[in-house]
């Protein structure tokens, strides 16, 4: 199964159920990492190799072109497990349902993002 990192938007609810269907979660809060600025959730979660599940789709959709820029151009020269995110509100059980069905389809999510879409009922990979 997945190796899923969650940053702090996400409730315990999320990791119990996502733990429950056999993925290898963590959760940033027992990392140390509460309050951490979001450049710092991904860097943790690239460099355990796994990927970021967040409802922080504004800020994680900057730092995801962002990393991809960086790559492009050399300097970076690094990959990350994937960004998981949705727009608008959904329930904890239907997005730990949503991200578990998606990572069981996916086996490589390097150095993608990816969106729920919840009036198309469609994920989208977000980026150029």
């Amino acid at each position: 199964m997945a190796r899923l990192y969650l940053d702090e938007n996400m409730s315990r609810n999320v990791e119990c159920a996502l733990a429950q269907n056999a993925h290898d979660v963590v959760h940033s809060v027992d990392l140390g990492n509460r309050s951490r600025p979001d450049p710092e959730h991904l860097q943790a979660a690239a460099e355990s190799e796994r990927i970021l599940v967040t409802f922080n789709r504004r800020d994680f959709r900057v730092l995801h072109q962002f990393w991809t820029a960086l790559n492009a151009w050399g300097p970076l020269d690094r990959r990350h497990a994937g960004i998981l995110t949705s727009w608008g509100d959904i329930s904890d059980e239907l997005w730990a349902d949503l991200v578990h069905a998606f990572v069981s389809q996916r086996r490589n999510l390097n150095n993608e993002m990816w969106e729920w879409r919840p009036r198309q009922q469609e994920w989208e990979r977000f980026g150029w």
